[in-house]
């Protein structure tokens, strides 16, 4: 019997590698990734992370249901907000990806540049960009949970008190792109600074997206938690299993995520040779190689934290409120 041995030059990854739904997913996630982020949790919290909850046994149902709404508050706030700013953001830094000498100066494009073949292909470069384009998401971070912990018995009133005063001020959002030049500027201005740029250089490498999404998570947590405690519109004996709820959840998830990613590491080599590998004459294969390392935390940690942990950190919450009641002075 003959055996044929072949090499990765004899295999081929067409199909899902190089599929349209994949590419544009990934470029997605490259050029906007706070939007990305934000649309991946919109999705889980609206449709699976309330199922879950609602699923979780042995639990209050009021406890449910401010879970449920707490979700649901957050990721729509966190998108509009997100959509609100990643917009002109992400204008601004494709303004300088384009043009970088109208915008950096030369030292800084020399420096950054490394030894790339261009500005674009940096590994510096990418990561001071995406300082910006995943920052969006940590600078949102305080005010939105501010904006949650006040949105919250809106939710429970419109989804179940069955109100039907909803949408009456609905008013249409539109995003003008006159100031991206002046956005552009400001963005280049920093980028220049050698501190900002020594940043990029040290940690080209590092698993940033993973990094801000897990800063991001936290702060919104902290904020959302002292909120929720200094909160005259939610019912007091409500507040202890939602800030515990929301601890748990954060730091389950945290650990978690990054438990997963680190054991699923050889899959990213494979994933990322198979993809070069179809796509190799693709002029845009960086940007997909880029778009996944801000993909995968994204819906590791979106699949965590909105399908398997709300099952049992409600419960959690309940339990531990019971032994360790907060109480407002």
């Amino acid at each position: 019997m003959k055996v044929n041995c072949l090499n990765n030059s004899d295999i081929s990854f067409d199909g899902f590698y190089n599929s349209k739904a994949l590419k544009n997913t990934l470029a997605f996630a490259e050029k906007n990734g706070a939007l990305f982020l934000s649309g991946t949790a919109l999705t889980l919290s609206a449709f699976v992370r309330p199922i879950s909850i609602l699923a979780a046994p042995k639990t209050d149902k009021e406890n449910k249901k401010i879970a449920c709404a707490k979700s649901i508050a957050s990721t729509i706030l966190d998108f509009i907000i997100t959509l609100a700013i990643s917009i002109p953001t992400v204008a601004a830094i494709s303004a300088i990806t384009k043009n970088p000498q109208k915008f950096l100066k030369k030292e800084t494009i020399n420096n950054l540049k490394e030894n790339a073949k261009s500005l674009e292909e940096s590994k510096a470069y990418t990561l001071a960009n995406q300082m910006f384009k995943l920052g969006i998401g940590l600078i949102i971070a305080a005010p939105k949970a501010i904006l949650n912990v006040t949105g919250i018995p809106y939710i429970m009133d419109s989804i179940f008190k069955n109100n039907d005063n909803k949408n009456k001020n609905t008013k249409e959002i539109t995003f003008k792109g006159k100031e991206k030049n002046y956005l552009a500027k400001f963005i280049g201005k920093i980028i220049d600074n050698k501190s900002v740029q020594d940043f990029a250089k040290k940690n080209k490498n590092s698993n940033y997206p993973m990094h801000i999404t897990a800063l991001k998570d936290t702060l919104t947590t902290g904020v959302f938690m002292a909120g929720t405690y200094k909160s005259k519109h939610i019912e007091e004996e409500r507040k202890g299993p939602l800030i515990y709820n929301s601890l748990v959840s954060t730091v389950l998830s945290i650990l978690s995520a990054y438990g997963i990613d680190n054991l699923t590491s050889g899959l990213d080599k494979k994933f990322i040779n198979r993809l070069s590998i179809a796509n190799k004459n693709d002029t845009n294969l960086k940007k997909y190689i880029d778009g996944y390392k801000i993909a995968k935390p994204a819906i590791i940690m979106g699949l965590i934290y909105y399908m398997i942990i709300p099952l049992f950190s409600t419960f959690i919450a309940e339990r531990i409120n019971k032994k360790a009641p907060i109480k407002k002075d």
